[in-house]
């Protein structure tokens, strides 16, 4: 996880300027232990090694530079992931969370409106959300994503590490001019296809 988060911050300062400046330092631990209380389920260790790496992006005042993920997503801070899971948790699954705390449904399976075991990590300029999934399962951790409208489904991801991996991949790509998976860099600021 650090060898391909440095990776990534390697590229992005030399070719991606704007969109370094925007990411932040390691998340606070008294935050992380905070949003860990509020949630009250274990954080994937990849989330928390992340997290000890970076704080995301000021998604509320950053438009553009920072859509450090694939699909326009910005990485939340840790203090913005646990005001948009205290906001959207008000609207459990019936079909899922019970009134004790637990899930009917496993980590991975879709659900509307939400899920209090699913963690945003990530936001769209559209109002998307990007979660881990914290249910119980075979695929706990998995990276699920959210829209009002369609509640929360699989993503393009099984896990954070794997999204790391494509921007690291993606960003290779774009430096030495492989294939036609890579960003698009424009004064600085990294955008995604």
């Amino acid at each position: 996880m650090e060898a391909t988060w440095r990776r990534i911050m390697a590229l992005l300062s030399e070719h991606a300027p704007a969109t370094a400046r925007e990411i932040r330092p390691p998340a606070p631990a008294a935050h992380v232990a905070r949003l860990r209380n509020r949630v009250g389920l274990e954080l994937p260790p990849e989330l928390l090694a992340w997290w000890a790496l970076m704080d995301g992006v000021d998604d509320e005042r950053v438009r553009g530079t920072g859509n450090l993920i694939p699909k326009g997503y910005q990485p939340l801070s840790v203090a913005r992931a646990e005001e948009e899971y205290t906001r959207q948790s008000r609207y459990p699954d019936p079909d899922c969370c019970t009134p004790e705390g637990t899930h009917r449904k496993e980590a991975g399976q879709a659900g509307f409106p939400f899920c209090t075991a699913i963690l945003p990590i990530g936001r769209a300029i559209d109002g998307g959300l990007l979660c881990v999934d914290l249910r119980p399962g075979e695929h706990h951790g998995c990276v699920m994503e959210w829209y009002a409208s369609e509640g929360i489904y699989w993503s393009d991801w099984a896990s954070v590490t794997e999204i790391l991996g494509e921007i690291a991949e993606r960003l290779d790509n774009y430096v030495h001019g492989l294939g036609e998976r890579h960003p698009v860099i424009s004064d600085g600021a990294l955008t995604w296809p």
